[in-house]
């Protein structure tokens, strides 16, 4: 361990710069999301939604939300790193974070879910009150329905859902009233080739180093290949090749030093099986098998189960066919009256990589 920070400071750097912490002030990318989840805040609307796959950096932007909310006056953003499952952690949650004291025991002994509506403005204090909840799609319907129902009923309160995106598709069909809410909605893919570089970049010199040194420019085109620019992956393999670098005593990370030494998953097996829930991968491969359909084609040939009739079905599949559009993982083209979709060419150089 002592050679590794022996060879930290050998690139000036104070310590490592690739260690998995959360870390806002670093977030690169997502411009556009960014304004977007600030503009939603400031003109008062109430639910917004952030999807994206594990690794995506749906916690730092929330992390970035919340700093930039308190240096704005009047606003309470409180982040929720893991959503409650139950009524009573529900309750709990609020009086913690609300900070329950004396006076409040008073005025609400044996508190009750149906206090909430109360005892949450009693402590805003004309404040806008932003919670932001992560890893939304760890939480329960009847938690979510009563987060619907309290932000409904508090003036001053809004809800950022921080969720993989399976949870989009869940909440539309089982509780659509809240679904229905959702005022703004952002996506986090992952990084272009540039970000990714920014993303290094950034890291090294928040330690003192320059630029993306030690990283050659053919070593970033490999570290994204690799990671698929997926901004936890991109930590992960520096974190991995500096520590290699560092044990070989080597001062330079090229393409072919990386090759020589890393053999973990390429970008294929990172989309495919971290980043696509079920239903996603299961479109993608029918339509890798049977191109042009429609998606009452694709609700026949998959034989969903789990909807009330195929309406709801159809509904689902369309809400995913839009999202994997946005990845690029799909295209459409008009036949007729008639949608019908494909895979994109990066979609099938994907699967023929897997």
């Amino acid at each position: 361990m002592l050679q590794h920070y022996e060879h930290f400071s050998r690139f000036g750097w104070d310590s490592n710069p690739f260690t998995l912490t959360v870390t806002p002030e670093l977030m690169v990318g997502y411009s556009e999301q960014s304004k977007t989840l600030l503009s939603h805040v400031q003109n008062f609307h109430k639910f917004a939604l952030v999807l994206g796959p594990t690794g995506a950096g749906k916690t730092t932007l929330l992390l970035w939300l919340r700093a930039q909310l308190m240096a704005l006056k009047d606003f309470l953003p409180i982040y929720v790193a893991k959503p409650p499952k139950k009524i009573d952690d529900l309750i709990f949650l609020f009086k913690s974070i609300l900070r329950f004291n004396l006076l409040d025991k008073i005025r609400f002994r044996n508190m009750k879910i149906f206090d909430l509506h109360k005892f949450i403005p009693s402590k805003l204090r004309g404040r806008r009150f932003i919670l932001l909840i992560d890893e939304a799609h760890e939480s329960s319907i009847e938690v979510l329905e009563w987060l619907r129902t309290l932000t409904d009923s508090v003036p001053n309160m809004s809800i950022i859902f921080a969720a993989l995106p399976v949870f989009e598709n869940d909440i539309s069909t089982r509780l659509p009233t809240l679904f229905m809410r959702f005022n703004t909605k952002v996506y986090l893919n992952s990084l272009n080739r540039s970000e990714t570089e920014a993303l290094i970049a950034k890291r090294i010199e928040s330690v003192g180093g320059e630029g993306i040194k030690p990283f050659t420019e053919d070593a970033v085109d490999k570290i994204f290949e690799i990671t698929g620019g997926f901004p936890r992956e991109i930590i992960k393999v520096c974190d991995f090749l500096i520590k290699e670098a560092a044990s070989r005593n080597m001062v330079v990370v090229n393409k072919k030093f990386i090759e020589s030494v890393y053999t973990t998953p390429t970008q294929s097996e990172v989309v495919f099986k971290l980043s696509l829930p079920k239903k996603q991968r299961q479109i993608i491969e029918l339509l890798n098998e049977t191109p042009n359909l429609t998606p009452s084609e694709i609700v026949e040939h998959l034989k969903f189960s789990n909807y009330k009739n195929k309406s709801n079905a159809i509904r689902s599949v369309n809400n995913i066919l839009r999202r994997l559009m946005k990845e690029e993982l799909v295209q459409r083209k008009k036949l007729k009256n008639s949608y019908v979709y494909s895979l994109t060419g990066k979609a099938k150089t994907i699967l023929a990589e897997a």
